[in-house]
Formats: C-alpha cells, structure tokens, sequence
C-alpha cells in the first residue's frame, strides 16, 4: 500500500463525490451538473494527488465544503491506489460518496461516432475496434463500479435527463441541485433592432404610446406618470394577465430541462415608455423565492 494514500480526516466537508466511469458514460456532463449545483470541481485528478488535495481543503473549509472529483484512473497502479484508500475509510464516512457512470457498449459506440471523437483508451497494437477498446476499458473499471455507491446508467439518457438524475441523487444527499433561475426582462426599441439573446420576445407596440402626450414625451417607463399611463391603458390589464400565466406556465418548464437564465425581450418603438414601464410591471409580478427577477433597460437612454 502507498503509504502516502492514508485515510484522510473528512469530517470539514459537508459532501465529497468521487466521480468515475467509462470513457462517453457522461462523466463531463455530471461534473458541469456538479459546478452547475455549487461544488468545488477538479477534472481527472490523479489518485497520488487526491490525500494532498484533501488535506488542502482543510485550508479553506468553506470554499471545498462541497467538492466533485473526477479520478483519473486509467492505470490500474491508480486503481489499486484507490481501492486501497476506500478501504481505509470503511465504514465509509456519510459524506462521502462514489459515483459510478456506465452506459452499454453500442451506445457508447454511437456517442463516439456522432462526435467523432476519439477514445482516450484507444490501444491499436490491442485494439481491432473501438468496441474492444470499450470492452477492456468495462473490465479495468468493474472494480471500482462494484464499490460505487451509485451506479447512474445512462444508456436511454441524453445529457438534460442525466443531469435530472444527479439532482434527485443531490437531493438524497440534503442539498439543493438547482440554483435559483435568473429570470431577466430586457425592456428595447424595435427601431433600433431586436436583441439577438433574448429566448423570448414579445411586442407591445399595439398599447397606446405615451410619446405623443407632451408631459411624458420626455419622461421615461421608470417615472411614476409614465406607469401610470401605460398600466391603466385598458388592453394593458389584459395582455398582464395572459402573459404572466404564460410565463407560469413556462418557466417550471424551462428550469426542468435545466435552463438557468431567461431573456425575456419586451418591445415597443424606441425602447423608452411602454416596453421599460411593462418591463418593470413584469418584474413585479414575477418575484419569488424560487427565482432571481431583474429588469434590463437597453435603450431607454438613446
């Protein structure tokens, strides 16, 4: 046993998963679901490297109280490595956990042939097909997959469902998977172009305009007589009300297939009156606990 891989003191971490599995299983997307959730994140960490990196975090508890490992462990000397240092920590402590992603061999063939990229454990003095490669990579790994707490196969996943599934699997570990969405309503002036990063956009230069009353021609959707003009326009009422049940009907939708930011675009012609003032109402409507809600002017200022 490498004397260097003792068994570590883990009690300052809140939750410590130790990433694994086959070459095109869904490794990348589980970590960026990692990050995504507020762990601390390191790719392909080598096993010799993993004590001095857990004594390390001892020096910023806060910052590494979450953190995601992705093991190097193709060579099979940094395998016994960690089936070793595993065995040290039995019983396993409750904080830390080993994920194991796997997936069948002809999905794996049909996700390295839709990239085109190549398979890191490619051998061709062993290898006649990638399928080979796939199947010794299967073998090399069934040690560390038997030891896995969990094993996420992800053979009828595509990366939204697989995400999905590390949430439910955070969830079981007390923490929330899901930052909170940003929701932001970008108030803009079709006379000067429709934003190219909106996901939504929507048009209110059917509602009268405040342009053409001389004592708020001046005065912009942020001012008081301003709102008060553009909400108490009688079609103003209406097109609230449709448009916030829509977006409640939208948004859950959004967030589930792991969606953080929304761009809503609210339009009229110079960006300045309705479209700031609406932005603002929307804004209102729309605060929750579950959401970040902010309100973007692009060109109330020209």
């Amino acid at each position: 046993m490498d004397p260097d891989l003792k068994a570590p003191d883990l009690s300052h971490l809140a939750s410590l998963v130790l990433v694994a599995g086959l070459s095109g299983a869904g490794k990348s997307s589980a970590m960026d679901l990692f990050a995504d959730s507020g762990y601390f994140v390191v790719d392909n960490l080598p096993v010799p490297l993993l004590p001095n990196f857990l004594a390390f975090t001892e020096t910023a508890p806060e910052r590494y109280s979450r953190t995601a490992l992705l093991l190097d462990v193709d060579s099979r000397e940094s395998r016994v490595a960690f089936m070793e240092w595993l065995d040290q920590l039995a019983p396993r402590p409750h904080n830390l956990k080993v994920v194991f992603l796997a997936a069948d061999n002809r999905v794996i063939l049909k996700r390295y042939s839709e990239t085109r990229r190549p398979h890191p454990g490619f051998d061709a003095t062993r290898d006649k097909t990638l399928e080979d490669t796939i199947q010794r990579e299967q073998a090399r790994l069934q040690p560390i997959k038997e030891t896995a707490d969990i094993v996420f196969d992800t053979t009828h996943f595509n990366v939204h469902a697989l995400k999905r599934e590390l949430r439910e699997f955070l969830v079981t570990l007390g923490i929330s998977a899901d930052k909170q969405m940003r929701i932001n309503f970008l108030s803009f002036g079709f006379k000067y172009g429709a934003p190219i990063d909106c996901d939504l956009i929507v048009d209110v230069r059917f509602l009268k305009n405040p342009y053409f009353e001389e004592t708020l021609r001046d005065l912009t959707g942020l001012d008081a007589p301003v709102q008060k003009y553009v909400l108490n326009i009688p079609d103003t009422s209406d097109f609230l009300e449709k448009y916030t049940d829509l977006l409640s009907f939208l948004i859950p939708k959004y967030q589930f297939e792991g969606k953080a930011y929304l761009n809503v675009g609210i339009g009229c012609t110079g960006g300045k009156h309705r479209s700031v003032a609406l932005a603002e109402e929307l804004k209102r409507r729309c605060v929750s606990d579950r959401y970040l809600i902010s309100a973007k002017h692009r060109d109330i200022s020209r």
